[in-house]
C-alpha cells in the first residue's frame, strides 16, 4: 500500500510539511516493497483548490493513505471521492517519523472539523 506524506524535500529523512495542499513535495512510501520516492506537488501554486488538485496527483500515484497536518474542505471532499484515507501527524516530524507513527497505529483518522475551519484532527 502506498502512503504519502507532504514534505519539504523528497526523502524520508526530510521534514514533513505543516501544509498539505501547498507542500512543495510528497514523499511516497510503499509499505509492501519498501520503495520510497518523492514527487513535486504541481498543485502548490494553484490560486484555489490546491488541496483537491494535490489529492488527484496522489491518486494518480496509487496512494491509498495520506498523512497530513490538517486538511481543508476541498481536500477532504477529494480524499473521500478518491477513497484515500487521511491521518493526522504532529508538528516538527520527519517523514520517516510520521510513517513510523502511522504504522504503530498512533495517528488519528481525519473525520471531524477543527476550530480553524479546516477539517481534521490537529495535534498540539
Amino acid at each position: 500500500m502506498k502512503i504519502a506524506v507532504p514534505a519539504k524535500g523528497m526523502t524520508k529523512a526530510d521534514m514533513a510539511d505543516d501544509r498539505f495542499g501547498r507542500a512543495a513535495y510528497y514523499v511516497i512510501y510503499d509499505s509492501e516493497t519498501k520503495e520510497v520516492y518523492g514527487v513535486e506537488n504541481t498543485a502548490k501554486d494553484e490560486v484555489s483548490g490546491a488541496g483537491g488538485q494535490a489529492v488527484r496527483l496522489l491518486d494518480k500515484e496509487g496512494v491509498k493513505v495520506t498523512l497530513v497536518p490538517e486538511v481543508g474542505p476541498k481536500a477532504l471532499q477529494a480524499f473521500k471521492a478518491f477513497d484515500i484515507k487521511a491521518y493526522t501527524y504532529g508538528k516538527d516530524m520527519t517523514v520517516e517519523a510520521a510513517i513510523e507513527e502511522y504504522e504503530a497505529g498512533k495517528l488519528q483518522i481525519v473525520e471531524t472539523e477543527s476550530h480553524d475551519g479546516h477539517h481534521g484532527l490537529r495535534r498540539a
